[in-house]
């Protein structure tokens, strides 16, 4: 049986290859929905690792999701631990090599993502050169040859939702392509109706009503260079009960119950707790939900700005090309660099370790004055 009109040519095909963690990947929700509106007619799928394939799948912008290999596999500090996946990088490359795409946008500048660029044998690979990273091994301006364009990221200061969509602008450009004079850059978090029930659902078993002010407050991050003190986490929660009226709930990946333990034991006021007992998605929706998130610089605080929530961040290595896009937010922290990266990777750990709670306590105070000040003027 034959499907289809044999008449109708296949659409083409783009691959996204975007090999980074989650912030990195609503960041570039917006490069996406330039891809989508700029080359309509095209399947756009992204190449993603597993911890962030969700997030993909979430968005109206991408028909596939290439999923790289088991995580445990990936370690950037020990390449060798790749060989333990052997099988499925086989099978990854046997996929790319027969989608037949035509063309690849590749984010990152680091050899792997290149490498899987080049492998596709599209006509039309093109790589971000990234002055806003550190360099990685042998990056991909000095493997040219490896790639059709290469297109500059301008300076340490244009933030990365920008920088990615450069390399999108490039490629929809040069293949006929259509762009906006003015492109939406906003950022995409997509919530489904099963995250609200499930948010709503513990709303109720925590005694939070839809008509209350909460504030989140996210004690974790995967990243071992984001480690702030339960103690401090404590004095921060509380200061946001007892000064500003906003009742706390405490979030974080599923492994750290430990920590939110110590958290919850060392305040004077009871928070509620979400550590390990609701989805990535519910907390999601309570996030929708609340006035203000407090957390390291992970990728809560851009699902945060995606939403619209405003954001207090304790930021240890990274400039302002990460802040929260488009949404108020402070960045507390003692990188002396700032607004640039740290450019030293062996400080990197103990950044985080030195911002005090009184700076973000001040800083909250002030984020929620201004707030409380633009409401009043958009009243007025």
């Amino acid at each position: 049986m034959t499907h289809g009109n044999p008449d109708t040519p296949a659409p083409r095909k783009l691959l996204y290859v975007h090999m980074a963690a989650l912030g990195d990947a609503i960041m570039s929700s917006a490069a996406l929905r330039l891809l989508r509106g700029g080359l309509p007619g095209w399947e756009i799928h992204v190449l993603a690792r597993s911890h962030v394939q969700g997030y993909f799948q979430r968005l109206p912008t991408v028909d596939t999701v290439v999923p790289f290999v088991a995580e445990k596999h990936v370690d950037r500090r020990r390449p060798w631990k790749l060989a333990g996946g052997a099988d499925e990088v086989l099978r990854l490359l046997g996929r790319l090599g027969g989608e037949h795409y035509d063309a690849v946008v590749q984010w990152r500048g680091q050899l792997p993502d290149t490498l899987l660029s080049a492998w596709t044998r599209a006509p039309h690979r093109v790589a971000a050169v990234q002055s806003i990273h550190r360099k990685g091994f042998l990056p991909v301006e000095k493997v040219p040859f490896l790639v059709t364009d290469l297109v500059s990221v301008s300076g340490p200061h244009t933030h990365l939702v920008e920088a990615m969509a450069a390399p999108v602008r490039f490629l929809v450009r040069k293949l006929g392509g259509r762009l906006p004079d003015r492109p939406d850059l906003t950022l995409d978090y997509p919530l489904r109706p099963a995250d609200h029930a499930e948010a709503r659902a513990f709303m109720d078993a925590s005694g939070l009503s839809e008509s209350d002010s909460f504030a989140i407050v996210c004690i974790s991050a995967r990243s071992q260079l984001s480690v702030w003190s339960e103690e401090r986490f404590a004095r921060v929660a509380d200061h946001v009960q007892q000064r500003h009226g906003l009742r706390v709930v405490l979030t974080g990946l599923p492994e750290h119950r430990d920590r939110e333990n110590a958290v919850a034991g060392a305040m004077r006021t009871p928070p509620v707790r979400a550590v390990g007992r609701i989805s990535f998605g519910a907390e999601c929706a309570l996030l929708a939900r609340s006035r203000l998130l407090v957390s390291l610089n992970t990728g809560i605080m851009h699902v945060a700005a995606a939403l619209g929530v405003p954001v207090v961040v304790v930021n240890g290595r990274d400039g302002a090309c990460h802040a929260p896009w488009r949404v108020p937010h402070r960045m507390v922290t003692r990188n002396p660099f700032y607004p640039q990266r740290h450019p030293d990777p062996r400080q990197w750990g103990r950044l985080v370790s030195l911002v005090p709670a009184s700076e973000v306590e001040a800083a909250i105070d002030d984020l929620l004055r201004e707030i409380r000040c633009e409401t009043a003027d958009a009243h007025a």
